[in-house]
């Protein structure tokens, strides 16, 4: 169904609703990984012109979500078993020493109320996939943030479209226990502690598990390293 355009609308506007729709068409599964972005179809579908879909896929391009093909085409981006280790070792690096140095912080209590707030959302029972996946890299992005470590948190960023991208490919039937309450909460009580030690060993068990998981599904969809 077209997206309704509203003539009140400027072209920034109905590029960041171009940009929305596809996102949203790639986290529900209906654009899965490996699909071609046909630009003819689809802009007739948003009643956008070419240029305008061009244009709205950048920032999916910038985000790791959508991929070119070498030969001027745009596909939804798909990850080897070797890419999302690589992934997961990079943010175990990451989040083990975000996690130990918050743990060392004089204001850690405030630090762990900040968290666990974020968090609650997650014990409903009745969130879409991706809401759910928007709820986890939020906590994760935040556990680095709080650092205030700048160079820390931009390598992070930029490995965000290849965290949806392998989250997406496993699809809800298998992601969805892997962004549970209480695998998250698990790390805030570990910085709690206040043993730098104790929570870089919860935040690298809590990936060495999930990269595994990951690992499996590519495998299993015919991903192999390469």
């Amino acid at each position: 169904m077209p997206i309704e355009v509203l003539p009140a609308l400027d072209r920034s506007t109905l590029r960041e609703r171009c940009t929305g729709f596809v996102r949203e068409r790639i986290v529900s599964g209906a654009m899965p990984p490996g699909t071609h972005i046909r630009e003819a179809p689809l802009s007739g579908e948003l009643g956008v012109s070419r240029g305008t879909l061009r244009e709205a896929l950048r920032p999916l391009e910038t985000e790791g979500l959508l991929v070119s093909d070498g030969r001027g085409h745009m596909l939804v981006r798909e990850l080897s078993a070797r890419e999302i280790l690589e992934v997961f070792e990079v943010r175990q690096a990451l989040e083990a020493l975000a996690a130990s140095e918050l743990a060392e912080r004089d204001d850690r209590a405030t630090i762990v109320a900040e968290l666990r707030g974020l968090l609650v959302p997650l014990r409903s029972g009745e969130l879409g996939f991706g809401k759910q996946i928007e709820l986890d890299l939020r906590f994760h992005a935040h556990l680095c943030e709080l650092t205030g470590n700048l160079t820390l948190v931009a390598t992070w960023r930029r490995l965000i479209g290849q965290i949806e991208m392998i989250i997406i490919a496993a699809g809800p039937g298998r992601a969805v226990d892997r962004m549970r309450y209480a695998d998250h909460i698990a790390i805030v009580d570990a910085i709690e502690t206040g043993d730098s030690a104790h929570a870089a060993a919860v935040v690298s068990a809590h990936m060495n598990d999930f990269a595994r998981k990951y690992v499996g599904d590519a495998h299993a969809d015919g991903l192999e390293t390469r």
